[in-house]
């Protein structure tokens, strides 16, 4: 009889490959490994096999401040700039950074990953945490007060894990202690750099275009992540949600919901995502980056978990573990929205377009599916929206939205709730541009905040922009108008997938004296005009 494994996920002959692992009470009962750690050396994939984990590295980050918080060398609700001085005053202002607010993406403080894409770092390159480091330190601003809204940033794990080396002299040495050990998580390591060699460890492989795979760059330690492990290790560390300690360590307090400065509970614990999927809790957190891929999903109401690890860029890791879920559980007590889902009414037919908040530059694409289904571009991931009364779109326990959001659409425009943030959107008409309007745009724009350079030229007919002072200046990309001195650029690069908007500003002439910048995880960057 074929298992659940065997039947979704399929061998992987000559390729790289994954492992996967199901629980149960907290025991594998099944666990398929396929495709190969290491193309060159034709080396299989095993449940000793270690991988990369990425960002799934931050629920060990968090569990690590746990621990030195329960010996009494630190608190979770200490200010962030007690251990790091060098953070600016003004970023506590109007309430302090806390640990707490790190460790559920709730500081508000600007990704410092975000900043090198912007600066135009879009080769992939091996870890430079002490340049990252120094970059949040210059920042003076913020993109919103601590506690505000939630904002997945990298940035917040990058000076957890260096408040935890400053006290811990060894972070790894603490995760060891704390959780390795007691765990007998033998195959769990810190990588901070390509210099270590670990045994038995993945390679990351993307596709080459020719049919073939070629070896991607390691990111290591850029947002709190050098962490690798194996299979089985991972699914004790899964387990280990279930009972909610390990040791003498309470987990229980990374599950909990972190609240909002005006009390309204989140997605996010500390350092975990707490997601609904069809009527239940899940427990888990998303890994990725150039060819390796993660996720772990526990679910406390059934006791049933899964761990997907891959070591190839084309796993839709987050994708596999809910099938694994639908197929496993048997328990959910809501059917899964896309067999529910009714066709839209009519009216709905006018809802897509082009929605941005001229404020702001946040920009949303909206398209509606024959299911009745919005589907919602946005400077980060999509969101998919279902309707719940008229006009009003939520998101769905389909386990497809990272963060929970929801839509109110009017005549003209749209009130977006996502992150505890509300954006007000008006609907766009198609904007367009004589070659001398544009030409005003044409410039160089600096900021000395985050050290880049951006070069607006008219070109073909449209705008383009260079981004500057990175390593990849032969990069050029087009600027679209989606509204009124408001442009959208899709920056193509490898590993970087999202959307960046350019709001120009303008004197009390009308002439341009500069611009900001808004992406996902970075707010309201100002570029001065510098040359015309």
């Amino acid at each position: 009889m074929t298992s659940v494994l065997e039947r979704l996920i399929a061998d992987r002959p000559g390729e790289p490959g994954i492992a996967a692992a199901i629980l149960r009470s907290g025991e594998v009962v099944e666990r398929r490994c396929v495709g190969l750690a290491d193309l060159a050396h034709r080396v299989a994939i095993g449940p000793e096999t270690r991988f990369h984990i990425v960002s799934a590295s931050k629920t060990f980050v968090a569990a690590s401040v746990l621990a030195l918080a329960a010996r009494g060398q630190i608190s979770v609700d200490d200010p962030a700039r007690r251990h790091l001085p060098e953070l600016p005053e003004t970023i506590d202002r109007p309430r302090p950074v806390t640990l707490r607010h790190l460790l559920s993406m709730t500081s508000g403080l600007r990704d410092v990953l975000e900043i090198a894409r912007l600066r135009g770092e879009w080769k992939p390159s091996p870890s430079r945490v002490r340049d990252l480091l120094d970059l949040a330190f210059a920042q003076t601003e913020t993109s919103a007060p601590a506690g505000a809204q939630y904002m997945y940033a990298n940035v917040n794990f990058v000076l957890l894990e260096e408040i935890l080396r400053r006290l811990a002299g060894d972070a790894d040495a603490l995760r060891r202690d704390a959780i390795y050990r007691p765990l007998g998580l033998a195959g769990t390591a810190d990588r901070p750099h390509e210099g270590i060699v670990l045994a038995n460890l993945a390679q990351p492989y993307v596709a080459d275009g020719k049919d073939g795979w070629t070896r991607a760059t390691d990111l290591l330690g850029i947002s709190g992540d050098t962490l690798t492990t194996s299979l089985d290790d991972m699914a004790r560390w899964v387990a280990a949600f279930g009972r909610g300690q390990v040791g003498d360590l309470d987990l229980r307090p990374m599950a909990e919901p972190a609240r909002l400065a005006d009390g309204r509970a989140i997605h996010y614990g500390l350092g975990l995502c707490i997601r609904p999927y069809r009527g239940l809790t899940v427990l888990g957190h998303t890994g990725s980056q150039p060819g390796y891929k993660t996720h772990i999903a526990y679910v406390p109401a059934l006791n049933v978990g899964v761990v997907v690890l891959s070591n190839r860029e084309d796993t839709r890791a987050s994708a596999l573990a809910v099938e694994i879920l639908d197929a496993v559980a048997g328990g959910f007590p809501s059917p899964h929205p896309a067999k529910t889902s009714r066709k839209a009414p009519h009216r709905a037919e006018s809802l897509p377009g082009v929605y941005v908040e001229p404020e702001t530059g946040e920009w949303m694409q909206v398209t509606l599916g024959a299911d009745g289904v919005l589907t919602c571009e946005t400077l980060g991931d999509s969101l998919w929206l279902y309707e719940e009364a008229p006009g009003i779109f939520r998101h769905g326990d389909d386990y497809r939205c990272d963060t929970p959001a929801d839509a109110v659409f009017s005549h003209d425009g749209c009130r977006l709730h996502r992150g505890g943030h509300v954006n007000a959107m008006v609907k766009q008409k198609p904007v367009i541009y004589t070659p001398a309007q544009l030409a005003a745009f044409a410039g160089d724009y600096a900021s000395a905040a985050i050290a880049s350079h951006h070069e607006v030229r008219l070109a073909g007919g449209g705008l383009s922009i260079r981004y500057g002072l990175g390593f990849d200046r032969d990069r050029v990309f087009a600027m679209q108008p989606v509204a009124p001195d408001i442009f959208l650029v899709r920056p193509t690069a490898p590993g970087v997938a999202h959307r960046h908007v350019f709001r120009f500003e303008r004197d009390g002439a009308g002439a341009v004296t500069g611009m900001q910048v808004t992406l996902d995880r970075l707010k309201g960057v100002r570029l001065e005009r510098v040359a015309a």
